[in-house]
């Protein structure tokens, strides 16, 4: 096995990763200790033989909304690192270019601003803050929750659209077959399952009712952590080259078992002209796992592309006397 070490675009991974996990924890307590599924509120049966529904305690709804405004703040922090670790492989692979440079600047500030947005909402939307989790506070009062849920919901679809569109352009000055364009634009845009996923949370999000809010929280929170979770496997597609060989064309992504076939039939070629003179043979590869082993990252941060748009060429130099 080869010994890659991590780099920073892995790490801020690696903490997103964490985040979920945590996220996920937090909404499992919810459900188990915070009564979600059930209604906060008694309700009456037909022809008024009493509540018919699990009545929720005060104290468990404030353990609820406490573990909401957990969940918000791991929410936006972990899809921001998410982000940034992608926008960093891309300071990897395009990072030569001055408007790249200006273009993951700009956008990494729009995500971490709209992360910190995300951490205040969950705390500032109500006054004192005290009244996110005791709603019977006197004097206490709360903004809109709902719409300021479903901005922050359109918000962080924009910048999914930001970060995805960041490598298009540079993807596609490349001097590659307009098939191998089309793989690799698909690949740095699968991004796109995600706000896909985001556009259904944000309509559940606007059906949360405060009022019975243990009831109307399990589809939101679901796909808050579903989110998350595609999030995180959106941002590594890129390097599962290998797997999407399979299901793709290999037009789209090139094929070293191609390249390598035609440089041995070059080679066999070669070999049968024997000639007295000195004779220099040159044979070009395309590149799968790297140069001399070494990883796709490792040669993005030398400035070279990734999977199969790296080229080099080996010069054998023969002599017969």
């Amino acid at each position: 096995m080869r010994n890659i070490s991590l780099g920073l675009d892995d790490y801020f991974m690696l903490v997103a990763m964490s985040m979920v996990i945590v996220s996920s924890i937090v909404v499992i307590l919810a459900v188990t200790k915070g009564g979600v599924g059930h209604h906060a509120i008694t309700m009456e049966g037909k022809g008024g033989l009493g509540p018919h529904t699990t009545y929720v305690s005060f104290a468990d709804i404030e353990f609820v909304l406490k573990m909401i405004i957990i969940c918000q703040a791991l929410y936006g922090v972990g899809l921001a690192l998410v982000k940034t670790s992608m926008m960093i492989l891309y300071y990897k692979l395009f990072g030569s270019k001055p408007t790249m440079r200006i273009a993951i600047y700009v956008t990494g500030a729009i995500v971490w601003a709209w992360a910190l947005s995300i951490v205040l909402e969950s705390f500032l939307l109500c006054q004192p803050i005290e009244f996110n989790w005791n709603p019977t506070l006197p004097g206490g009062k709360c903004g809109n929750r709902n719409v300021a849920f479903v901005v922050a919901g359109v918000l962080n679809m924009v910048t999914d659209l930001m970060v995805m569109s960041l490598p298009i352009p540079y993807i596609w000055k490349l001097q590659l077959p307009v098939g191998r364009k089309v793989g690799l634009t698909a690949a740095f845009t699968l991004g796109l399952f995600v706000s896909a996923i985001s556009m259904v949370r944000v309509v559940s999000l606007m059906h949360i009712n405060f009022a019975d809010v243990t009831y109307t929280l399990p589809i939101p929170l679901m796909w808050s952590i579903v989110e998350e979770q595609v999030a995180i496997v959106a941002g590594n597609l890129p390097f599962l080259r290998r797997v999407f060989s399979v299901v793709l064309p290999a037009s789209w992504l090139g094929s070293s078992r191609r390249a390598t076939a035609g440089s041995s039939k070059r080679s066999e070629n070669i070999s049968e002209r024997t000639n007295n003179k000195d004779q220099t043979t040159e044979t070009t590869r395309w590149s799968d796992d790297g140069i001399d082993g070494r990883s796709d990252t490792e040669l993005a941060s030398n400035g070279a592309a990734p999977d199969g748009i790296q080229t080099w060429k080996d010069f054998r130099f023969e002599s017969t006397m």
